[in-house]
């Protein structure tokens, strides 16, 4: 009987341990899908106001370019235009709200305004980006350590 209670005691610790390590991979891939979005928005904002592109061609154009495994890359695969796109998965409620009005409204007006939008939804995802970063960072080694502990704290219970 004791073996049993060692040894869910020793399934709760590793349970806790890997819920730690859950949320900080739900973090980190926030984070990255973040910087994608900022890193698409920079370059719709160079390609319509420098080189005035059809949104068209580029979305079909930009979806071959992301890599079909990342958060922004299934969303580009899956759209049909920037209309139609998904926010990523990663994204939190706000963030993923704040994606689709950015690109649900895109090239509805001439380039000066577009640019105009696109510098707005830049400095917006620059801040969930800096607040990411930050939350990423707090939890960096605690996740881990307070599942551990958690479970740990649980199987002593049992035992």
């Amino acid at each position: 009987m004791s073996g049993l209670r060692l040894a869910a005691a020793l399934l709760l610790t590793a349970g806790g341990f890997c819920a730690g390590d859950a949320r900080r991979q739900r973090l980190s891939a926030r984070r990255r899908a973040l910087e994608e979005v900022i890193g698409l928005l920079t370059r719709l904002r160079q390609e319509i106001g420098y080189r005035r592109a059809d949104l068209g061609p580029l979305c079909r154009a930009l979806a071959a370019e992301y890599d079909p495994d990342s958060a922004l890359g299934r969303a580009l695969a899956g759209a049909d235009g920037f209309a139609w796109l998904a926010p990523p998965a990663p994204l939190e409620k706000g963030e993923a709200a704040c994606f689709t009005e950015c690109f649900a409204g895109l090239g509805r007006s001439d380039a000066g305004q577009e640019c105009a939008r696109l510098d707005y939804y830049l400095a917006r995802f620059e801040t969930f980006l800096a607040g990411a970063r930050e939350e990423e960072a707090r939890s960096a080694s605690l996740d881990r350590r307070l599942g551990l502990a958690a479970g740990a704290v649980l199987g002593l219970l049992i035992l």
